[in-house]
């Protein structure tokens, strides 16, 4: 690849709007900046101009490297990035093409990726015409695609505005824990839900953890006149102290910064109840964060910073000592 190329990385910003008649979230697509395509699909970036929001980094221990998959910023598809080393990424080319059939016509925001059972999945939120914001499954035989739709719908309650779908594993049953939308019920709450074994469908019903204002360090924003609190992002990680801990996202109350924070659930169980630390982990307007073991055992966390565009993929080294987290070096 040519020095004088200059790799740029399509993102986009989404903006919501409520529907009074319906209540379902309306999609305003902001114009943005045009991304090259290479004919060959295998630029690399480094990661000190790495832009994307929500980077979820997928560690495959077969393989011995690093996947983050993208949303392309078309409306349509997602797109794969591979390292070896968390430095230098690679894009793969689109990992995820809707056909003109699949349900959702929007957003595209934020796929997690997971192995479950010998297969893998990206669960991402999608919105359309008709329907309200949810996430959906989609699965793979092979981490970098071709990904198609678990499900020709969303997996999440079809009458809420639904985002940020994430999978955990507890005692063999899997569960998706989400967000239900802020702009939709003021003070946006976290769900936890079972899924049944082949992930295709929720079985049960859907179980509040909390909502966002139960943080002393979350305040309101407003949008389109609405003010409410926001709840972004949940991911959920045992410490060495066998301690069940959720870092989610939201804006602090002090600096209006989008920011990430730390739950504890007391019970030791993904039920809770979960308890919020009086502080953020970091203020940077970085936040959508995730935590994963490098390939050397190394404690990291991945998160878009700032909040603004262009938004960068930040990765740091993580210190976690006697279940209180430091982001080092930020």
């Amino acid at each position: 690849m040519k020095n004088s190329f200059i790799i740029s990385l399509l993102f986009i910003v989404l903006y919501s709007s409520c529907n009074s008649k319906t209540n379902e979230v309306q999609i305003e697509p902001i114009p943005v900046d045009p991304i090259p395509n290479p004919i060959d699909n295998s630029y690399t970036i480094a990661i000190k101009d790495f832009k994307m929001r929500d980077p979820f980094v997928f560690v495959d221990e077969v393989s011995k490297k690093y996947y983050i998959p993208a949303s392309s910023g078309d409306n349509q598809s997602f797109t794969m990035y591979e390292s070896k080393d968390l430095i230098k990424w690679k894009s793969l080319g689109k990992a995820f093409i809707a056909s003109q059939t699949f349900w959702g016509k929007a957003d595209f925001w934020a796929p997690d990726m997971f192995e479950y059972k010998g297969k893998f999945y990206l669960i991402a939120t999608f919105s359309a015409p008709g329907y309200y914001r949810g996430c959906s499954i989609l699965v793979s035989d092979t981490p970098t695609g071709p990904y198609t739709p678990l499900t020709n719908k969303p997996v999440t309650p079809a009458n809420w505005g639904c985002l940020d779908g994430t999978l955990v594993i507890d005692n063999n049953q899997p569960y998706l824990m989400y967000c239900r939308e802020w702009l939709e019920v003021g003070d946006g709450q976290m769900y936890i839900q079972k899924l049944s074994d082949d992930l295709s469908k929720m079985v049960g019903e859907p179980q509040l953890l909390f909502s966002a204002s139960s943080a002393s360090w979350v305040g309101p924003i407003t949008h389109n006149g609405i003010t409410g609190f926001v709840t972004d992002a949940p991911f959920i990680y045992k410490t060495p102290e066998n301690k069940l801990i959720m870092i989610w996202s939201s804006f602090a109350k002090s600096n209006g910064k989008y920011c990430i924070g730390l739950a504890r659930s007391t019970s030791g169980l993904i039920t809770g109840p979960w308890v919020q630390d009086p502080k953020p982990l970091n203020n940077d307007d970085g936040g959508h964060a995730m935590l994963f073991k490098s390939l050397d055992g190394k404690t990291k966390i991945s998160y878009h910073s700032p909040n603004s565009y262009p938004n960068y993929v930040t990765i740091y080294d993580l210190d976690i000592y006697q279940d209180n987290l430091t982001i080092l070096n930020q």
